[in-house]
C-alpha cells in the first residue's frame, strides 16, 4: 500500500434539467469523467474543487452553493476522493483544451462511454443527495477480492 495519503476533490454538477456535467480527459483512455484534481499542500478539499473546475473548464463555484455529497476511501491506493455536489455556478463550462478535451451534459441513467464504474457510482450517489454524505470504502484492483466495501451516510444528526 502507498504510503502517502492522497487526496483528490471534484464536483458533481447538476443543471436544471437534472443532467450531470462531465468532462473528457485529453490524454489515456480519454474516458468520460467529472471536474476535479488532486489537492495541492496546504488546500482543503473543497478548495481543491473549486480550482480545479476553474482550471478544467473556466467555472466558478461557491462554497455557499454546494454540499458534501461523498467522500470514498481507495483502500488500495491509499486514496481519498471528495465529491461536492452542486447546481448554481458562474459561468459557460468550456474545456481548456490541455487536459479537458471536451464537456457536456448528460442524462444519468445515459452516461456516455468510456466511462469508469467509480465515476458512475459517485454520479448516482450524489443524485440521490438530500443532505447526507455518502462514506463509501471501495475495494481496488490491489487488494484481494475478499475484502468488503462499507456504506454509510452521515447526516446532521450523527455531528
Amino acid at each position: 500500500m502507498p504510503s502517502k495519503t492522497s487526496i483528490r476533490a471534484g464536483f458533481v454538477i447538476f443543471d436544471d434539467a437534472g443532467r450531470v456535467l462531465l468532462v473528457r480527459h485529453a490524454d489515456g483512455k480519454r474516458k468520460w469523467g467529472l471536474p476535479g484534481g488532486r489537492q495541492r499542500e496546504g488546500e482543503a478539499a473543497w478548495e481543491t474543487a473549486i480550482r480545479e473546475c476553474q482550471e478544467e473548464i473556466q467555472v466558478a463555484m461557491h462554497p455557499a452553493d454546494f454540499a458534501l455529497s461523498g467522500i470514498y476511501y481507495l483502500s488500495g491506493r491509499n486514496a481519498y476522493v471528495f465529491d461536492f455536489k452542486v447546481t448554481e455556478w458562474e459561468g459557460t463550462p468550456v474545456p481548456d483544451g490541455k487536459e479537458i478535451a471536451e464537456v457536456g451534459f448528460f442524462l444519468v441513467d445515459k452516461l456516455p462511454e468510456p466511462i469508469s464504474k467509480f465515476t458512475v457510482q459517485r454520479i448516482r450517489d450524489a443524485a440521490r443527495n438530500q443532505g447526507d454524505v455518502v462514506l463509501r470504502k471501495r475495494q481496488v484492483k490491489a487488494e484481494p477480492n475478499t475484502a468488503t466495501r462499507a456504506v454509510y451516510r452521515l447526516s446532521e444528526s450523527d455531528m
